[in-house]
């Protein structure tokens, strides 16, 4: 585990990677990334499924920061293997989320930072990050780009289902 003396670590922020018993702080991270956000009380059988399949999967990470023992920050990333970089993996990381409280004190360039440690130690050619247009204003993009990512490219996403844009073809 590591830990950081960025202005939320005054009482350490440790990040670690996540194990099977972590399934209901990380939904609660992700109830607060909004303010009076509710932590649930139980998972689903879906979320409880689908986070076993996640931990079973060598590739996947998902990484809990923790401020005094609360968890108040995730992250996921993925290893791809590649056949392009001289084999080298590609990675990307997804649901970069901080609990509302806990915003702008170094949480989640603590996770980066680690999970950046990581793919490096693993020998990935490029880290991937989507971030939506919307988080120019809130910090988010000059967190990305204050860790060396660079928004050279266009992203896309086609939501297959329940998304915002399910089902609606070209022109629609």
């Amino acid at each position: 585990m590591r830990r950081d003396t960025t202005p939320a670590a005054a009482a350490w922020l440790v990040v670690r990677t996540a194990g099977p018993d972590d399934l209901l702080a990380v939904l609660a991270v992700h109830a607060g990334r909004d303010p009076g956000g509710r932590p649930p009380r139980s998972a689903s059988r879906a979320e409880e499924r689908t986070w076993a399949r996640m931990l079973r999967s060598d590739e996947l990470t998902v990484y809990v920061a923790e401020l005094g023992g609360e968890p108040v920050g995730t992250a996921t990333v993925m290893v791809m293997p590649n056949i392009t970089y001289d084999c080298a993996p590609s990675a990307f990381i997804e649901a970069v989320v901080v609990s509302a409280e806990h915003r702008r004190q170094g949480v989640a360039s603590t996770i980066l930072r680690r999970a950046l440690d990581d793919l490096r130690a693993a020998g990935c050619h490029k880290v991937q990050l989507l971030s939506h247009k919307r988080h120019v204003d809130d910090g988010a993009h000059l967190l990305y780009t204050s860790l060396g990512f660079v928004a050279e490219a266009e992203g896309f996403r086609l939501y297959l289902s329940g998304g915002p844009t399910a089902g609606r073809g070209p022109g629609s």
